[in-house]
């Protein structure tokens, strides 16, 4: 742009609201005279002629008529709609402030008016062409406004319309002079202007500033004004950055630019205004998921997820709520990704490096993770594989808004494993910007639970679980004494948990009943907290049972505990058919529940069969034999009989053993001296072998004692046996057989 008084004139006609194409400008030109314009020139004389009578005449001729046709002096300026291009436009960083257009989307068209200004006196064409930065392409001229909406933007509808238009798309521009142009036989008043529009595409990296300018090249006048040469000429001339020497050329560029946007995503946790208390811990910013319970810090939330039954094998999943938040003041369509996530953590002071691998499964937003965990050594100790299912791949946030998704997790049951933490990393991605790297990351942390419960093996690292046999442990225990189980609780998981541990076994008593006998548990902080009815299901037999509880166990750890027995002094030996423990241990946040039921105590047959015979009398002294007193009327002194009086024996068999003892029976052989009379049976204390038998042989058996012989068999009939069989002496149970008896 030359500053002249055309341009003057064209700022004064732009603030009047008249800059539009072919407007009227209050444009005066006083020094230029549009060319074909004829000036026409007569002289004239004015004189007195003298009379005769010494009077004078005045009078006037005039001369021939003389014409001069105006001829072209040209000149013209591509400039912004207020005129304002100077030496300082040539870049598009500097230019005007109304011409730079900020947060523009990478890929969107821009468009910016222009004004073609004719500050010569006849009509020209302007050839338009452009200079534009990197990230600028399909630089288009439109003589009518494209910009329906007036928003700077071109949609691909309004460019498609406007470049349909026949006649719109523009390559040079024709500007009529100020004023009535000569060369028409109208009568105008032509504001000597035109306004234009340049569109272009841009693209480029957040922030950059990119842009372009018009630039005309036309016809203007060089004499020795401006350093052209005498008398004058009309030169083309084109546009520069940065015009020199001459000075007719000086026509400045008038660049108009725009932004980049920068995305301002935060990808985030969603805010809470919620507290919970993850195990064992305190307080904290959080949110309940299901019956998952996930605290929030930061760009991280991690979950504490609590265990669906060890039956239930199938996947576990936790859903997570993110919050994606778009500061900037353009609506963006964000790509969310899971990515591999490449970080460390530490457990139990062990600095573990953590990889991962993620592919897409096919179906939008969803991916397959495969995590693998190594210990400092490069030794790998885990290797999980888990589905991330993202709620929306693509999310439109608008300006300075939010919008929340889901990320579900679906991961291996763990219960009973040795999880580590599934770590996720998920990424948006602007839609705004020209890469497909995310922009901001959130963080989704899963902490499976996981428990073992067994004997102690020394080493938590070959611990055997409940369901299996390597921790089968059988004690040999007595009457009257405690018999213990070191046990083990580990939590292999990932939080810290508390336990409960209750537990009982089924014993016989030597009075033939049965008993549920809790379990009593010891150990660093172990107390009793409470009680539980059990019901045997063997037995059917029920019974109220300690609780105890342990202190809290840190994930990756293990705990020692120690399960007492305190067998009665009445209990009957197992006899082959052990004593089966069943324990009972719960995690308290997590709920898994493990039973242990691979333990037994094995009782010893203790104590003796008392066996005693006596006579029927009273001589003394009558003393007790083998603990046995003898019943009324009988002695185990000396006595006397004489021959063919009849008198008793009486032998008496007492079970002290703490088991029964089988097959058992009394027999008695008579002298060669003595007569048989007859003999009996009785039992007492059998529960319900009650039915005495008889033999004279010791294999054949009777309901009926024998009317002679003289050996004899008395025993009590196996109920649980077909036909006659000598059965079981219970504990405490006494068989008395009474043999009569005279002598010869």
């Amino acid at each position: 742009m030359n500053v002249n008084t055309k341009v003057l004139a064209l700022v004064a006609a732009l603030a009047a609201g008249s800059a539009s194409a072919q407007t009227t400008s209050p444009l005066e030109r006083t020094s230029a005279t549009n060319a074909g314009t004829v000036i026409t020139n007569v002289a004239t004389a004015t004189y007195d002629v003298p009379n005769n009578d010494g009077t004078a005449v005045s009078t006037t001729t005039t001369s021939n008529t003389v014409s001069t046709t105006v001829a072209e002096k040209m000149g013209f300026d591509i400039t912004y709609t207020n005129g304002a291009d100077a030496d300082a436009t040539d870049t598009a960083a500097t230019a005007i402030s109304s011409y730079q257009k900020p947060n523009v989307v990478p890929g969107s068209t821009v468009v910016f008016p222009y004004v073609a200004v004719n500050n010569g006196n006849a009509s020209q064409s302007i050839a338009l062409e452009s200079a534009t930065t990197s990230g600028v392409s399909n630089v288009v001229f439109f003589a009518a406004n494209p910009d329906g909406n007036s928003d700077g933007l071109l949609s691909s509808t309004e460019l498609t319309t406007a470049k349909g238009i026949t006649g719109n798309v523009l390559t040079s521009v024709t500007v009529a002079p100020s004023g009535d142009d000569p060369a028409t036989t109208a009568v105008e008043t032509n504001s000597g202007m035109v306004t234009f529009y340049m569109a272009y595409d841009v693209t480029g990296n957040a922030s950059a500033v990119v842009g372009a300018t018009p630039i005309g090249r036309g016809k203007v006048w060089a004499d020795t004004s401006n350093g052209g040469t005498a008398p004058g000429e009309n030169v083309t001339v084109t546009e520069q950055k940065d015009p020199g020497s001459p000075a007719y050329d000086d026509l400045w560029y008038q660049y108009s630019s725009a932004t980049i946007i920068a995305p301002n995503l935060t990808n985030n946790p969603q805010p809470v205004t919620t507290e919970v208390t993850p195990p064992t811990g305190t307080a904290t910013s959080g949110y309940t998921s299901g019956t998952t319970l996930i605290t929030v810090s930061g760009d991280q939330q991690v979950a504490y997820p609590k265990s669906d039954g060890i039956s239930d094998t199938a996947n576990d999943s936790v859903t997570f709520t993110n919050t994606l938040t778009n500061g900037s003041g353009t609506s963006d369509t964000v790509a969310l990704t899971v990515e591999a996530n490449t970080t460390t953590f530490v457990s139990g002071g062990v600095t573990y490096t953590v990889t991962q691998t993620v592919t897409s499964t096919g179906t939008a937003g969803q991916y397959t993770v495969v995590q693998t965990v190594k210990d400092p050594s490069g030794a790998t100790v885990n290797i999980t594989e888990v589905t991330a299912t993202i709620s929306t791949p693509s999310l439109l946030v608008g300006a300075n808004s939010s919008a929340n998704y889901t990320v579900t997790v679906s991961y291996p049951d763990q219960d009973m494993a040795n999880p580590y933490p599934i770590l996720l990393k998920i990424g948006a991605d602007s839609g705004n910007d020209v890469d497909t790297t995310p922009n901001d990351f959130t963080f989704d942390t899963i902490l499976a639970p996981a428990m073992m419960f067994g004997d102690t093996s020394g080493s938590s690292s070959d611990l055997a679980v409940a369901t299996g046999t390597a921790d089968t442990v059988n004690k040999l225990g007595t009457a009257g004494n405690a018999v213990t189980f070191p046990m083990d609780l580990v939590n292999p998981g990932e939080y810290a948990d508390t336990y409960t541990l209750s537990g009982y076994t089924v014993i016989a008593l030597t009075d033939g009943t049965k008993q549920v006998l809790a379990i009593n548990y010891s150990g660093v902080g172990v107390t009793q907290t409470g009680t539980v009815s059990v019901t045997d299901s063997v037995s059917g037999l029920s019974a109220i049972i300690p609780v105890y509880t342990t202190g809290a166990v840190s994930a990756n750890s293990e705990f020692g505990v120690t399960a007492s027995v305190a067998l009665p002094i009445n209990v009957t030996s197992t006899a082959g058919t052990n004593y089966v423990l069943s324990q009972t241990a719960k995690a308290q946040y997590s709920g898994i529940t493990l039973t242990d039921t691979n333990d037994s105590i094995t009782v010893a047959a203790a104590g003796s069969l008392a066996l005693a015979k006596f006579t029927q009398g009273t001589a003394t002294p009558n003393e007790p034999i083998n603990g046995i007193t003898a019943p009324r009327g009988y002695t185990s002194a000396n006595t006397s009989y004489a021959p063919g009086v009849n008198y008793s024996y009486q032998i008496i068999a007492k079970n002290t053993y703490n088991t029964s003892v089988r097959n058992f029976s009394l027999s008695d052989t008579l002298s060669s001296n003595l007569n048989f009379v007859s003999v009996s049976g009785a039992v007492t204390g059998n529960g319900t072998a009650t039915t005495v038998i008889y033999s004279t042989d010791g294999t054949t058996w009777s309901n009926s004692a024998p009317v002679s012989g003289t050996t004899f068999y008395v025993a009590v009939d196996d109920p649980n046996t077909d036909g006659l069989q000598k059965g079981s002496l219970a504990p405490n149970a006494q068989l008395t057989m009474t043999v009569t008896v005279n002598i010869k």
